[in-house]
């Protein structure tokens, strides 16, 4: 049966003028589509019984209620409401379309810091050297993202979609909950520090629980996790512009600076790297940071060289 006369049997039946003979005809089609194509008209068992049972008693043509005591004559009104645009595009099933989810990477060169707010409500403070790849949006039983470097993360609270980070080795979990971790590729830990809430730290061998104030470090060496109690603002200030020093060795001290104003140091001496200094400096321009520095270390000299280069000359003396 062609197109045409199936649609001019359909029209025939809708305007009340279709004969008995045409009608059979257009019934005995119909049920053979919709036998072949019923996964793409109905739901479900349930939902083909439904129609059934509406068609049945609701369906009428313009001079009389027709009451189909057969499944095939139901079929035929089911094609009625859906078959003109089945014909139309020959059988083509149209389909809801799912956008497909999104993997986004932020990365912060050194002496930059970033600040991002996830699908999901999560902020999320971005260390400088630091990479962190995340969906566009969560769907499933886990919010997972990948963190290397460091950043500060206030989870927004799902008891039922746990937070995942994976550094590395380590899974770090939370429900809804603020903490820091620091997992730079040249250090040989990875440390998870609290501020709020708890924590799940796990590696391929344990795992710990964190609370308010604790740190648990991963040594990359041993594979082994640790727990302590800490001061949590001494990890924090670098999200809040304070860089804090306490006893600390230049040569630290120098790749903290490094990271921060995305300079590299040269140590004239290398026993330089040994001077230790304490400070404090609050949003701090560079030149203000080093001038500082030999303020408080006499002996100590700084010059600038080519393509962000600072060298440390001079002796340490206290």
């Amino acid at each position: 049966m062609t197109e045409k006369k199936i649609k001019g049997l359909m029209e025939k039946y809708l305007n009340g003028t279709i004969t008995k003979k045409e009608e059979s005809l257009l019934e005995q089609f119909d049920g053979r589509l919709l036998s072949k194509n019923h996964k793409e008209v109905f739901k479900d068992e349930r939902h083909r019984k439904q129609i059934e049972r509406q068609l049945s008693q609701n369906i009428s043509r313009p001079n009389k209620r027709i009451s189909f005591p057969k499944w095939t004559k139901i079929a035929a009104s089911i094609t009625l409401m859906t078959g003109l645009a089945y014909f139309v595009h020959k059988g083509t099933k149209v389909e809801e379309k799912v956008e497909p989810i999104v993997e986004m990477t932020n990365t912060t060169e050194w002496g930059q810091k970033l600040n991002l707010t996830l699908a999901d409500g999560t902020q999320i403070r971005l260390n400088s050297g630091s990479t962190i790849t995340y969906p566009d949006r969560f769907e499933g039983d886990v919010r997972e993202v990948e963190l290397q470097g460091e950043a500060f993360f206030d989870v927004a609270k799902n008891p039922d979609k746990p937070f995942v980070i994976k550094s590395g080795e380590v899974l770090t979990t939370v429900l809804g909950t603020s903490f820091n971790i620091n997992t730079y590729p040249d250090s040989q830990q990875i440390a998870v520090t609290v501020a709020t809430g708890k924590v799940k730290v796990a590696s391929h061998e344990n795992e710990i629980h964190l609370g308010p104030n604790e740190q648990g470090v991963f040594d990359k060496k041993t594979k082994t996790i640790s727990k302590k109690m800490t001061d949590i603002a001494t990890f924090l200030n670098w999200k809040d512009g304070i860089i804090h020093f306490e006893d600390t060795s230049l040569a630290k001290v120098a790749e903290s600076l490094e990271r921060w104003y995305g300079v590299t140091f040269i140590f004239e001496k290398e026993s330089l790297g040994d001077c230790h200094i304490t400070a404090n400096f609050n949003n701090e321009l560079l030149p203000a940071v080093l001038e500082s520095i030999v303020y408080a270390k006499k002996g100590l000299r700084y010059e600038f060289l080519e393509n962000n280069k600072i060298l440390i000359k001079g002796r340490c003396t206290d």
